[in-house]
């Protein structure tokens, strides 16, 4: 029997749209480009958020001025409906605006409004089908964005409580027959054994589940690869990053949900539009722009957190050099390339991923050692035999290895022996102990500044001076500015194991 619904959703895509993840030119099984959505009158294709910022190639297009792909992508792949995502306002909302105006997809926000009316929102609306049947959906983004996004990109915007705005929103809805939602955020239980896995609000998928009447709720953010996923009366999918993968979903006449994760090939056919921008931006990102004493390439995260990172270490280098603080925090992505000794700009926009400023903060001795508990908390001690490994909640509900900060400036040392909140045995600068009430400068990304990951007790410390590059700019500039680096062996601190 043929299926009542079928729809094509796709989310945090961070605009990767040829079939590579840039670290180098091979092919690889993602990519919008190499996806098609069959469509017929009872199909929907629906993208979820995390669409316009990301990558190499949406990096290229804000720094040269290139019109940016990603709407005529979707246009061509023939999208319904989208969401806002968190990222999707990094780049500004003369960039978000150009990106919502171009798509032929209607973007769906119940909780985002624009008091300036420059981008074109619905809360929600009634698609009907071919065969009559009447879809309501509803659209909704994580209002975390207000403590992470950068005042200036947020002027004329109100972010209020996602499920407040969709349950207006679902009222204010003609009449129906399935309601949909499009949740730019993540579930916050585990969906098998019901345990929490968040404390906050950022996530808050099945608590919309439990409260509101989806029958289908497509969720984000989180990058979980989810089909099948059930939680109260309703059905739940998610789909992992960077167009690895899609998902399928179909109802059938008795309202019965299927859903499946759908794999990407590792080719796309590109019109000649596509294939000269991506000829393009290989020859910009394979362009040299510095000399390292040597390569630089990254290993396991436990072993880099437990033994150190030159790549941290070069990210604090140029922290400090841009800043001038006394001390720098910085932290890797969960996917790294790492840089040859000749360094490229692929080196650099695959490396440091995020679009990212500093922020220099004041800090106390206290506030120091804090944040070096937070970070000495990602390793868990398991078993009679004492094995290190990564404490779960750096990778449940989300992998999450980018909260774990590697710091320059000051020499530290964490004994694993000793129980989370009491790991930091010493923290010294200059060769004298770090007292609890002495005030130091200490440079970071602006996402952690608002206190992201659980560094809750940086959002209170005075903030000395913002400096509103991106760091992978500041990164180019540096190597454009010192010819040659050397990369030293020795790192800034010690981990003591069982």
């Amino acid at each position: 029997m043929k299926d009542a619904l079928t729809i094509y959703y796709t989310s945090d895509t961070h605009g990767y749209l040829y079939p590579t993840n840039y670290c180098d030119t091979q092919p690889r099984p993602m990519g919008l480009l190499s996806m098609r959505f069959p469509k017929d009158e009872n199909t929907l294709v629906i993208d979820g958020g995390d669409t316009i910022q990301g990558s190499p190639l949406t990096y290229y297009c804000r720094v040269t001025g290139t019109e940016a792909p990603v709407a005529a992508a979707m246009n061509d792949r023939g999208y319904d409906y989208v969401t806002l995502g968190n990222h999707d306002f990094n780049y500004g909302q003369a960039n978000l605006s150009r990106y919502l105006h171009a798509l032929n997809a209607k973007c769906l926000c119940a909780n985002v409004k624009d008091s300036l009316g420059r981008l074109p929102l619905l809360p929600g609306t009634v698609h009907t089908l071919g065969s009559g049947l009447r879809i309501g959906l509803i659209g909704i983004v994580t209002d975390w964005i207000n403590r992470w996004e950068k005042l200036r990109n947020l002027t004329g915007l109100t972010i209020s409580d996602p499920l407040q705005a969709a349950r207006e929103a679902i009222a204010a809805l003609p009449p129906h027959d399935v309601l949909v939602g499009i949740y730019h955020g993540g579930i916050e239980k585990d969906l098998t054994t019901e345990r929490r896995l968040s404390e906050t609000t950022e996530n808050i998928a099945c608590r919309l589940c439990e409260e509101l009447p989806f029958d289908l709720l497509l969720t984000g953010h989180q990058h979980i690869a989810l089909a099948e996923g059930k939680w109260h009366n309703t059905h739940i999918v998610q789909t992992p990053c960077n167009a690895t993968q899609y998902v399928k979903v179909t109802m059938d006449t008795d309202k019965h949900f299927h859903s499946e994760l759908c794999d990407v090939p590792d080719h796309a056919d590109l019109t000649e539009k596509e294939e000269k921008l991506y000829a393009d931006l290989n020859q910009w990102l394979d362009h040299p722009v510095g000399q390292l004493s040597r390569a630089i390439w990254p290993e396991g995260h436990l072993r880099m957190a437990l033994r150190g990172t030159p790549i941290a270490d070069f990210f604090n280098r140029v922290q400090l050099a841009a800043s001038g603080a006394q001390l720098s925090c910085a932290a890797l992505a969960n996917s790294v390339r790492g840089f040859d000794a000749q360094v490229t700009v692929r080196d650099v926009v695959a490396s440091y991923v995020y679009s990212n400023t500093l922020v220099v903060l004041e800090v106390t001795g206290d506030i120091l050692r804090r944040a070096l508990e937070q970070c000495a908390s990602y390793f868990a001690v398991e078993g009679a035999e004492k094995k290190v490994g990564i404490n779960r909640a750096f990778l449940e509900p989300k992998e999450a290895h980018y909260n774990y900060d590697y710091f320059a400036g000051m020499t530290y040392t964490f004994d694993l022996n000793r129980p989370v909140g009491s790991r930091v045995t010493s923290m010294t600068r200059e060769g004298k102990p770090i007292r609890p009430e002495e005030k130091l400068t200490l440079c970071m990304c602006d996402y952690r500044a608002t206190g992201a990951g659980d560094f809750d007790f940086f959002r209170t410390c005075p903030r000395v001076k913002e400096i509103q590059t991106d760091v992978s700019e500041l990164i180019l500039d540096y190597l454009r500015e010192h010819p040659y680096v050397n990369i030293p062996e020795e790192h800034s601190f010690r981990v003591i194991e069982p």
